[in-house]
């Protein structure tokens, strides 16, 4: 059998499929007018796409509109392939939250929903169709280009300079750390003089501090010192009086040593910068940043799948 011929015995099965699948009445004709590597749509999603787009964007039922719906088709179906050959399907929970929450903000059940569509020749089916190839497309997009994104601190200040709005609300100034932590752990129930031999090693190494470098060198070897490195640390969440220390201290000096609950603690200066906003506002920023990046490297993948993909129409 040639390729022809097996795509044609493969799209009358589907067309049945679809036929039975949409409650299209039997005696109605159904084409397949575009194959998608292989995978149909049918004069009927067609249509069912154009009417959609056009209660939902207003415009105008035609030849433009036509080809926006079939672009759409295609561009979902290169979403559903590549999310198949990732191992990712819609949850249909999922599925049926997104409707849920688009009838309540139309005062509206899904049923209700369903029906309102319906009245304008639109199968709901359609709709959850759209909303199945996002959530598959969100999960791939993830899996390619979350690791590979990264939305640094000078990104975010640049973003906050751009929008004034933003930058001043919370309008204060904070000044994060870079920090190494050097702890000496104390018992629970440690005496004066434990205390003080802790203090007393903690102030042998802070003699030998010249850069942050060698600290971990300087704690080789000390019994119960332990190191921990504080990126980016607001001196705010640093307790008393080791705070009041790190804030006056100049970047590369080590803070005396103070008594914390857990132990004896000094504190290397590694690094300080200003930056504006308040926290939550800075948080929203960067999400709005890595959301902006993995939409452009979502449309790149979507033009290359469709660049590889063999698309026929009829």
């Amino acid at each position: 059998m040639t390729r022809t011929a097996m795509r044609l015995a493969r799209g009358a099965g589907l067309i049945a499929a679809l036929v039975i699948g949409t409650g299209i009445a039997l005696t109605q004709e159904v084409s397949i007018k575009v194959l998608v590597n292989d995978d149909p749509i049918s004069d009927y999603d067609i249509d069912q796409r154009e009417r959609f787009l056009a209660i939902t964007t207003q415009e105008e039922p035609g030849p433009a509109l036509k080809k926006k719906a079939t672009d759409l088709l295609i561009d979902e179906r290169l979403q559903m392939q590549e999310g198949r050959k990732l191992g990712f399907t819609p949850d249909e929970d999922e599925v049926n939250k997104i409707l849920g929450d688009m009838a309540q903000k139309n005062k509206l059940d899904i049923d209700g929903l369903a029906a309102a569509l319906g009245k304008a020749g639109v199968n709901i089916k359609t709709l959850k169709d759209r909303i199945r190839a996002q959530l598959v497309w969100q999960d791939v997009v993830r899996r390619k280009f979350a690791h590979t994104i990264q939305i640094g601190e000078i990104d975010v200040d640049r973003a906050l300079a751009d929008s004034p709005a933003e930058s001043d609300a919370g309008g204060e100034t904070q000044t994060t750390i870079q920090l190494r932590q050097v702890k000496f752990s104390l018992p629970s129930n440690a005496d004066q003089r434990t205390i003080a031999a802790r203090l007393a090693a903690a102030e042998v190494l802070r003699a030998k501090f010249t850069s942050c470098a060698n600290v971990a060198d300087l704690a080789k070897g000390v019994d119960g010192a332990t190191i921990k490195t504080l990126q980016d640390q607001q001196a705010a969440t640093i307790a008393q009086p080791a705070r009041l220390l790190v804030t006056n201290a100049k970047v590369g000096q080590m803070t005396p040593p103070t008594l914390s609950t857990s132990g004896v603690e000094l504190y290397a200066v590694c690094g300080k910068r200003s930056i504006r906003g308040d926290t939550k506002v800075r948080e929203q920023t960067q999400r709005k940043l890595m959301n902006e990046e993995m939409m452009i490297q979502a449309e790149r993948l979507l033009r290359d799948l469709r660049q590889d993909a063999f698309i026929e129409y009829r």
